[in-house]
C-alpha cells in the first residue's frame, strides 16, 4: 500500500521470503479490498486465495487447498481473487466439497458462451453481476448471478457469510482515552546490558580488533593462534618487554639466510572478514644484533588460508628501527577485492634472505570503527545496538566486574590509556581480557548510541565467594571515587579530571546510575553486602548527591534509593509476573530490571545444559513471554526504571552461555526473537501512559482497565496490551502480547477522537498453527521470524487490530 504522498510502501501481506505459510506469498496475482478493508490475494504458486483481516499478516485460507486440481475444493494457478479452472469458483464454505461452480463449469476451454480460455480478471457490480475478462478469447464476459448465503463454518472465514460464531478468532473490544498528560515513562524503559568477556561479546567481539592474542597472553602467555610459514622458527621472550603491562612477546628466528618469503599468520577470532575498505594495522618491532632484512622492508595483509590469494598488502619501511630497541610502526592495508569467506588470515612477510632474530609484539589490526572511533567498536555488532535505540546501558556489567578473585576484578584504571600499558586479566568467562575496549570506550560508546550509562563498580567481593573485610574496604571505595571523578569530574578540577583530558577525552561523561557490586544475593556475598553496601553508599551519596545509586539486594540493608532484579525463568514465569511491579510498594526503592530473559521452556527449572530443557536460542514463545513482561513493567514507569534482555552478544563459536540476545560471528550479525520484539518495543515507547479499558463483548461487561499501573491488570484473558503517547510527536503506541493460540481481533476506539488517519502495525509472530517454540533466529536460518510491517486505518477515531496467534504487535497512530 502506498499511503498519498509517499514513495514507501507498506506491506499488507507477505513482504518476506515466499512460502505456503499464512504469512507467506509465492507468485501472488490480483488482489480484492472489501468494504472491511479486509484484503484477499490470488496466491497463485500455492494454489489458493487468503484473506487478510486489517492489520494481519497472517492470512486465512478461503479457497483452494494448496494443492492444484480441477475439483470444486481445489484451485490450479489462481490468477484473479476466484477464477480457476476455465471457470469462476464462488467458495461458500458450507459445502463438503470446498465450491461451487458458477461460469465455465464445463471443464474444457472453447469459444461458447459457456466456456472460457485463460480468464485473467473480474469485477462485480452493485448488483450482482460479475465481469471477467476472458483473455484467450479476447472478450469481456458479463454473467447475472445469484450469490448464496450461508454461515461461515469454523474452519473459514469468507466476506459474504457470517462469522460471528467463527472460532479460530477472538473478537475483543479496546477504549483508549486521549490526553496531554499522564504517568511518565523515562527514557531509561527499555536498554541493554553489555557484559564483558561473556562468549566473547568483547574481545572477537564488539572490540573490532581483528588479531587473536595479539600480544601473547592468551592461556597464561602462549602462542595460541599464532603460526608460521616458510622458514625460521617462532617462541615466546620475556626479555625487554614494551612494558610492565605486556611482558611476553613473540621472537622470529632465522638460523641461516632465508631462501623463500616467511612470516607470521594469524586467523583472527575464528576468522577475519576482508572487505574492500581500508584497515589499519600496527605493530611493536625490535631487531636483535646482527638481524638483516633486505631493503629493510616487511610486507603485512591478508590472505586466503591457502596462502594463495593477497586481498591486500602493505609495505612496512623498518630502517628506523633502533637493534635492541622497541619501536611502534603503524600503516594502512588497502583492500581491492572482499574475500568470499572469512577463511582468510593476517601475515606479516620477511623478504627471502632475511636472517637473525626478530621480537614483535602488541600486533594489531582493525577495520573502519564505528563512528570512527580510534580503538573502537566492530561496526555491524555496533549498529545492532544502535537500532534498538536503547534508554540505557548498563556496563561493564555482570560476573566479569566481580573477577574470579579480588585480584582478578575489574580495575578501571587498568584499562585506560595506550595499549601498550593495559595488561588485562584472566577472561571470568573464557581466554583473556585485553580490556582493549575498555572504561573510556565503553563510555563513549554508550555516548554513540544514545544510550544512558549505568555504571557499575566493584564492591569488595568476587566469585570465589571472598569479599574484603570491612576494615579494609576503604581503598576500594577510594578507587570507586577515584573511577567516578575520572569521569565526571572537568578537566581543570583535579588530578582525575587532568587524567581524563590526558588522554583524549576532554568533556566530562554524564553519570546518572551507579551500581554498586553485581548479584550480591548469590553465595555469601548476601552477608558482607549488609556491611558493603553502607560503606560505599554512604560515602559516594554524599558526594555525589545527584547520582542515583542502585543496590544488587535489598536483604540486611535499610531500603536503598534502587535495587536491580535478575529473572532468568521459563515463559510461564513471565505471563504469571506480569502484575509484579504493580504490586510493589510505591514508598520503596525504585527498580532496575538488569538482567532477564526466557532461557527454558519450562520443561525444567534453569539447567546449565540443553538436555535439561536450557534454550539455545530465543524463539517466538520466548519473545511473547518477555514481552507480556516487558508491557507489566511499562505500565508501572512510576516505579521502573528500566530493563534489558541478558547476556547480550554471543560469539557462536565460543559459547559460555545460552540463550543470548544477538548472536555473531566474523562476518555476520544475527537478530535473535528475543532481539525483534524488544527493538519494536524500544522504537516505539511513548512518554506517558494512557488510560485503556478493553471488554470481551460490545455490551462492556468484564471490562479490564489499565490505569497509571493501580487500576486492573492489563489484560483480557490471554492478551496483554498497554496505550501510550509520544507528545512530542502527538502519535499513539499500542503494545499487545497475545500468548494465545488463536488470533484475536481488537476492535479500537480512541474515546472522543475523530480522527482520521493511517497508522503502521509491526507483528513479529509465529504465523497461524505454528508451534512457536520452534521458530527461533539461528546460524541456519537467521531470518526464520521477522518484523513484519503493515497498515492500519483509523476512520472517525476506530480502527480494527489483528494480534495473531503467539505474537507481539506494535502500532503507531498519528494523531
Amino acid at each position: 500500500k502506498y499511503i498519498p504522498y509517499s514513495s514507501i510502501g507498506i506491506v499488507l501481506a507477505g513482504g518476506g521470503p515466499s512460502g505456503a505459510g499464512l504469512n507467506q506469498l509465492f507468485s501472488p496475482f490480483g488482489n480484492f479490498m472489501d468494504a472491511n478493508n479486509s484484503l484477499y490475494v490470488a496466491d497463485s504458486g500455492n494454489h489458493r486465495v487468503l484473506k487478510y483481516l486489517p492489520g494481519s499478516l497472517n492470512g486465512t485460507i478461503v479457497a483452494g487447498n494448496g494443492t492444484a486440481g480441477a475439483s470444486l475444493y481445489q484451485l490450479y494457478l489462481p490468477r484473479s481473487v476466484i477464477v480457476d479452472n476455465n471457470g469462476v469458483v464462488k467458495w461458500t464454505t458450507n459445502y463438503a466439497a470446498g465450491g461451487v461452480c458458477i461460469m465455465g463449469c464445463t471443464g474444457t476451454t472453447g469459444t461458447a458462451a459457456n466456456q472460457m480460455r485463460g480468464p485473467r480478471d473480474l469485477k462485480f457490480d452493485r448488483h450482482g453481476n460479475i465481469y471477467v475478462t476472458d483473455q484467450s478469447n479476447q472478450r469481456i464476459q458479463k454473467y447475472m448471478i445469484q450469490l448464496p448465503t450461508s454461515p461461515c463454518p469454523s474452519t473459514k472465514i469468507s466476506v459474504n457469510c457470517d462469522t460471528s460464531n467463527d472460532t479460530q478468532i477472538n473478537t475483543v473490544y479496546l477504549e483508549i482515552e486521549d490526553a496531554t498528560t499522564g504517568q511518565i515513562i523515562p527514557s531509561t524503559m527499555h536498554g541493554v546490558i553489555f557484559e564483558t568477556n561473556i562468549n566473547r561479546g568483547d574481545d572477537g567481539g564488539l572490540y573490532a580488533e581483528l588479531i587473536y592474542n595479539r600480544a601473547f597472553q592468551e592461556k597464561s602467555r602462549s602462542l595460541d593462534g599464532w603460526s608460521i610459514y616458510g622458514e625460521g622458527s617462532i617462541s615466546l621472550s620475556t626479555d625487554q618487554p614494551v612494558s610492565k603491562a605486556l611482558p611476553t612477546h613473540v621472537k622470529f628466528l632465522f638460523n641461516s639466510n632465508s631462501t623463500v618469503p616467511s612470516g607470521l599468520i594469524n586467523a583472527g577470532f575464528y576468522g577475519i572478514k576482508i572487505q574492500v575498505q581500508i584497515y589499519s594495522s600496527s605493530f611493536f618491532y625490535k631487531p636483535l644484533v646482527g638481524a638483516f632484512i633486505p631493503n629493510n622492508k616487511l610486507s603485512i595483509g591478508f590472505r586466503d588460508l591457502t596462502g594463495r590469494i593477497t586481498y591486500g598488502m602493505s609495505i612496512v619501511d623498518v630502517s628506523s628501527a633502533l637493534v635492541d630497541n622497541w619501536t611502534k610502526f603503524s600503516n594502512s592495508i588497502i583492500v581491492h577485492d572482499a574475500a568470499p569467506t572469512s577463511n582468510n588470515i593476517f601475515f606479516i612477510e620477511f623478504p627471502q634472505g632475511s636472517s637473525g632474530e626478530f621480537e614483535f609484539n602488541l600486533i594489531s589490526c582493525f577495520p573502519p570503527t564505528y563512528k570512527n572511533r580510534m580503538n573502537g567498536a566492530r561496526i555491524d555488532i555496533a549498529n545492532t545496538f544502535a537500532e534498538l535505540k536503547p534508554g540505557f546501558i548498563r556496563l561493564p556489567g555482570g560476573n566479569d566486574l566481580e573477577g574470579h578473585s579480588i585480584s582478578e576484578r575489574f580495575i578501571w584504571n587498568n584499562t585506560i590509556g595506550s595499549l601498550e600499558y593495559r595488561p588485562g586479566r584472566k577472561g571470568t568467562w573464557t581466554g583473556y581480557n585485553t580490556q582493549g575496549f575498555g572504561l573510556i570506550e565503553l563510555l563513549t560508546f554508550a555516548e554513540d548510541i544514545g544510550a544512558i550509562p549505568i555504571l557499575a563498580v566493584y564492591a569488595g567481593y568476587s566469585l570465589d565467594q571472598k569479599s574484603v573485610p570491612k576494615d579494609e574496604l576503604q581503598p576500594y571505595i577510594d578507587e570507586v571515587i577515584d573511577e567516578i571523578e575520572f569521569l565526571t569530574a572537568p578537566a581543570n578540577k583535579n588530578r582525575m579530571g587532568a587524567l581524563r583530558a590526558s588522554i583524549g577525552r576532554q568533556e566530562p561523561f554524564n553519570i546518572k546510575y551507579v551500581e554498586i557490586g553485581n548479584e550480591d544475593w548469590l553465595g555469601l556475598g548476601l552477608i558482607t553486602y549488609s556491611y558493603r553496601w553502607p560503606a560505599y553508599y554512604n560515602a559516594l551519596s554524599k558526594r555525589y548527591p545527584n547520582i542515583t545509586f542502585i543496590a544488587t539486594t535489598t536483604t540486611y540493608i535499610r531500603s536503598p534509593p534502587a535495587t536491580d532484579d535478575h529473572h532468568y525463568r521459563g515463559p510461564l514465569y513471565f505471563i504469571e509476573n506480569f502484575r509484579h511491579y504493580e504490586k510493589l510498594s510505591r514508598l520503596g526503592p525504585k527498580v532496575l530490571i538488569g538482567e532477564f530473559s526466557v532461557d527454558n521452556n519450562d520443561d525444567l527449572e534453569i539447567k546449565n545444559s540443553s538436555q535439561f530443557g536450557r534454550l539455545q536460542y530465543p524463539s517466538i514463545k520466548s519473545a511473547v513471554a518477555e514481552s507480556v513482561y516487558r508491557i507489566g513493567f511499562e505500565r508501572n514507569s512510576d516505579i521502573v526504571i528500566g530493563g534489558c534482555y541478558a547476556p547480550v552478544l554471543q560469539n557462536i563459536n565460543n559459547t559460555q552461555w545460552t540463550p543470548n540476545f544477538i548472536l555473531f560471528n566474523a562476518s555476520l550479525v544475527i537478530k535473535s526473537t528475543s532481539y525483534l520484539a524488544q527493538q519494536m518495543f524500544g522504537e516505539h515507547v511513548g512518554n506517558i501512559v494512557l488510560n485503556s479499558t478493553a471488554y470481551k463483548n460490545n455490551n462492556k461487561k468484564k471490562q479490564q482497565n489499565v490505569h497509571k499501573g493501580e487500576e486492573g491488570d492489563g489484560k483480557l484473558d490471554k492478551l496483554y496490551f498497554i496505550a501510550t503517547k509520544d507528545t512530542k510527536n502527538n502519535t499513539l503506541i499500542i503494545k499487545f502480547a497475545n500468548v494465545d493460540s488463536k488470533d484475536i481481533l481488537v476492535n479500537t476506539q480512541i474515546k472522543k477522537s475523530s480522527i482520521s488517519s493511517d497508522g503502521i502495525v509491526y507483528t513479529l509472530s509465529a504465523g497461524s498453527g505454528v508451534d512457536p517454540s520452534t521458530i527461533q533466529n539461528t546460524l541456519s536460518n537467521p531470518n526464520a521470524a521477522s518484523i513484519i510491517t503493515s497498515s492500519i486505518f483509523v476512520i472517525n477515531g476506530t480502527c480494527s487490530i489483528t494480534v495473531p496467534s503467539w505474537s507481539v504487535v506494535v502500532v503507531t497512530i498519528p494523531l
